[in-house]
């Protein structure tokens, strides 16, 4: 309803009742504070303090119809705006229920306080009268103003429950626009939330496309490449162009040997990653020796490779300290990789392994390099599957993408702390640290 709607209204009321002018004002003031705003707690709130200050009573509450047609209690207050308990609306349901249903006003003058029944009066009022009106709009009913007093009567309180149901009238109104905005806000909140949902599934749904098409593209060339080594070594040895005793027979079957042992570590790597995303992955925590189980024979593994580069793999210790708590298969497999990927990486120099107790007593393994390092954009993917700083067929180095990964997981089943700095070009350093 228009303000001038409104106003003509009150004026017709006025002619029809003893509705004096100061309380058109007075309502007039009121409705523009509680419809300067329609954020709906705001609202209610002026509305009940309002409805309370004007018919001088000591409490009052309001309550709404929800989704699905059933009255909720939203706010009782008492005469100073204090909250008050929703007992209040519990022992008054007759009386609102009534109202509700009829739409019209009602006026109960000096309600009992029955600790029996307490469905129409209030607790701890000995003598009440009950005002009470339904909150309509455009026809709609969409919940119920009360308000109680000790001291009003029927004979003095005539005007004031004019004012009261012309009040409750425009506060429907208002309180109706309030939760129209509240939906709207909700609407747009869940609209928003939806929104970033599907972009997030489109995102995810990408990330996944790409990551599918990286994968097919690493497996290619990961294990194309040594079938490629394999089938040509074969079709040489073939050919009786070659005498077994030559040293160029050796060096097919060196090749031969390197393209299956390729071929393996990919198909490998790749079971191991699914086992661990299955959760079907068992693992059996022992004591063993660090050094004479594990660290030992990695490097008696790489030795010849290093020598091969020219680069030289040593190792260091400053500890005798050598038990640790561990899988012994996962744990060889994390050393083995990052050694691995040390001598792989590194063109000259040297590959250190170093065993040492930290500050606090722990055991720990640093592998450092000269090799070509990793860019500082690059870090943040290190451990993610199937990713390679460098990609594609020209890419320098072979490699599937899943070490480090795997790496990753396996050190988060040994309770294994795990830190790498790198700098391109510089070198790579990659701790463990045995918790």
């Amino acid at each position: 309803m228009k303000l001038a709607e409104f106003i003509s209204d009150l004026n017709k009321t006025e002619n029809k009742s003893n509705t004096s002018d100061s309380n058109i004002k007075l309502i007039l003031e009121i409705l523009r504070k509680i419809n300067s705003s329609l954020v709906l707690a705001d609202v209610l709130d002026l509305v009940l303090k309002n409805a309370i200050s004007i018919t001088k009573s000591d409490r009052g509450f309001i309550v709404l119809q929800d989704d699905k047609g059933n009255l909720e209690f939203v706010l009782c207050l008492d005469s100073e705006g204090q909250p008050l308990s929703e007992e209040i609306f519990n022992i008054s349901t007759t009386v609102v229920n009534e109202v509700f249903q009829s739409g019209q006003s009602r006026f109960i003058e000096s309600a009992q306080d029955d600790t029996k029944n307490k469905s129409q009066s209030i607790i701890n009022l000995e003598l009440q009268t009950i005002i009470c009106a339904p909150l309509i709009t455009k026809g709609e009913k969409i919940g119920v103003v009360y308000v109680d007093s000790k001291t009003l009567n029927k004979l003095e309180g005539k005007e004031v429950i004019e004012l009261f149901e012309i009040f409750a009238s425009q506060a429907g109104i208002a309180i109706h626009n309030a939760l129209m905005h509240q939906r709207q806000v909700r609407a747009n909140f869940e609209l928003n939330r939806a929104n970033n949902e599907l972009e997030m599934a489109k995102q995810q749904a990408e990330k996944f496309e790409m990551l599918k098409n990286h994968f097919l593209l690493q497996m290619s060339h990961e294990i194309r490449t040594p079938f490629n080594i394999i089938l040509g070594g074969i079709h040489l040895l073939r050919s009786g162009s070659l005498h077994l005793e030559s040293s160029e027979v050796k060096d097919i079957f060196d090749m031969i040997d390197s393209g299956g042992n390729r071929i393996i570590r990919t198909v490998d790597e790749i079971m191991e990653m699914a086992k661990i995303k299955s959760g079907n992955y068992e693992v059996r925590h022992e004591a063993i020796h660090l050094e004479k189980d594990i660290l030992e024979e990695v490097i008696k593994t790489y030795k010849g490779l290093s020598q091969k580069k020219g680069i030289d793999l040593l190792f260091e210790k400053t500890t005798e300290k050598n038990e640790i708590i561990c899988d012994k298969f996962t744990t060889y497999q994390i050393i083995q990789e990052i050694i691995d990927n040390a001598v792989k990486f590194t063109k000259k120099g040297f590959v250190k392994v170093k065993k040492y107790a930290t500050d606090d007593g722990n055991l720990a393994v640093e592998v450092s390099d000269t090799g070509v390092g990793i860019s500082a954009d690059y870090m943040e993917h290190i451990f993610e599957p199937f990713s390679q700083e460098d990609t594609g067929y020209s890419r320098k180095f072979e490699g599937n993408g899943l070490a480090l990964a795997l790496v990753k997981k396996y050190a988060e089943m040994n309770n294994i702390f795990i830190d790498i700095s790198s700098k391109k070009n510089a070198g790579t350093t990659v701790r463990l640290i045995f918790k």
